[in-house]
């Protein structure tokens, strides 16, 4: 098993409590308990992931801090055209994987400061809340690029591992 269940539901989980959050502020435009709520649970799930992910034996699940030998070898193979599949996050891959969960980190300190006695009416928390907010947008549109990039790059299909767990070859490069 490449990806443990409790890596993939925490994965879903926050990808589907993030675009909720993003249609209640931008859609709907609730900020209020509803959105406080999600927004909280999101955290829990990425702290409930980083606690699983340090207590873990399975190494593609575990954490490490990719140094700056292993990201100009990936990203050299990314110009070459072929990504030797990993078994796990990638250098670039784990880094964002971080890169997400301080966002959300940075977006639930700033919604609680929003709505705490001392911040009240400031207009700052609240431009910078929007602004992690677009961020983490920003990040998740390259994270998903990149999985479609990387897919295609190393012959494995990400997606699917992230759903059923499994390594999983694309059709085009197992032939």
């Amino acid at each position: 098993m490449l990806w443990p269940w409790w890596v993939r539901l925490s994965h879903w989980l926050v990808a589907a409590g993030v675009i909720g959050l993003w249609l209640m502020s931008y859609v709907w435009y609730e900020t209020d308990w509803l959105h406080r709520t999600v927004g909280y649970s999101v955290l829990a799930i990425v702290g409930t992931r980083i606690v699983f992910g340090c207590l873990t034996q399975v190494s593609s699940a575990r954490f490490y801090l990719p140094g700056w030998q292993a990201m100009r070898t990936h990203m050299a193979e990314m110009r070459q055209g072929s990504i030797a599949p990993h078994r796990g996050h990638n250098p670039l891959g784990q880094w964002s994987v971080y890169l997400i969960w301080l966002l959300i980190a940075a977006l639930a300190l700033t919604g609680w400061l929003c709505r705490t006695d001392a911040f009240w009416g400031e207009d700052w928390p609240v431009a910078l809340h929007a602004a992690f907010s677009l961020a983490l947008f920003g990040v998740i549109v390259v994270h998903v690029l990149a999985v479609i990039l990387v897919s295609r790059l190393s012959g494995q299909n990400l997606l699917s591992q992230m759903i059923h767990g499994r390594v999983a070859r694309l059709k085009s490069k197992s032939n």
